[in-house]
């Protein structure tokens, strides 16, 4: 491993998954293996004001909900990972372009990367630096990434939010990765408590999806190896 590598701390983290009610059910599915369930639903978000509540669909609203859970202070800088955001807001938004010519301004407004976090900035009150990422199937290691950069320049804390939903049916056969409905989001701060490396790798790409090997790794601290688009990530304990 690179002696440049990256390394930092978890200090907090929280997760939504309509089949995974609490910090329990999540550290089983970590501990069992396997991928991420089926389920159904999106989170009550009842802590967001319901003005804004309503303008996010369901990616929105469990990405928000671990937002709320992590409950980031004001020296918190926010990444959010998505590799596809509110897609079926987007999708609508597409299909009323081909019919009538025009979009709504304020759902797109809503469909842009950055739209989620900027809400939650909104309904807290809290201007917080916010970046947002999407690089295909290792959207995950992208927002890591970028997360420790904001790291090494300077910030206190960074709240890293991964959060993705199936794809609608119209784009399911594109689908090229096992699809379930999830949000967690990670409190990181400088440290040495876990370390990240990344190099060339032309092998076969890993089968679990990039955000769910990142986040058993992380709540079982065991590490992790995964492998697509021409990179082997590496996640490890620092020794």
């Amino acid at each position: 491993m690179s002696t440049a590598s990256p390394s930092f701390t978890l200090t907090g983290w929280s997760a939504w998954h309509p089949a995974l009610p609490d910090a329990a059910a999540w550290l089983d599915w970590a501990a069992r293996g396997g991928p991420l369930p089926a389920g159904d639903g999106a989170p009550p978000l009842a802590q967001m004001p319901p003005l804004l509540r309503r303008r996010a669909h369901r990616s929105g609203r469990m990405a928000l909900q671990a937002m709320y859970d992590a409950a980031p202070g004001d020296d918190c800088a926010i990444v959010h990972a998505s590799r596809h955001g509110e897609v079926e807001r987007c999708l609508g938004l597409l299909q009323a372009l081909a019919a009538e010519g025009a979009v709504s301004p304020q759902q797109f407004g809503m469909a842009v990367h950055n739209a989620i976090p900027g809400l939650f900035t909104i309904a807290r009150r809290q201007p917080l630096p916010v970046s947002a990422i999407a690089a295909g199937r290792a959207t995950a290691w992208a927002g890591l990434v970028e997360a420790l950069a904001q790291l090494a320049d300077g910030a206190s804390r960074v709240l890293l939010v991964v959060a993705d939903e199936p794809l609608p049916p119209l784009y399911q056969p594109f689908a090229d990765e096992p699809q379930a409905p999830f949000a967690y989001a990670l409190t990181l701060a400088p440290g040495t408590q876990w370390r990240l490396d990344w190099q060339a790798d032309a092998t076969a790409a890993s089968a679990e999806t990039a955000a769910a090997t990142m986040l058993r790794a992380l709540l079982t601290g065991q590490g992790c190896r995964w492998r697509d688009q021409g990179r082997r990530w590496r996640l490890e304990p620092a020794a």
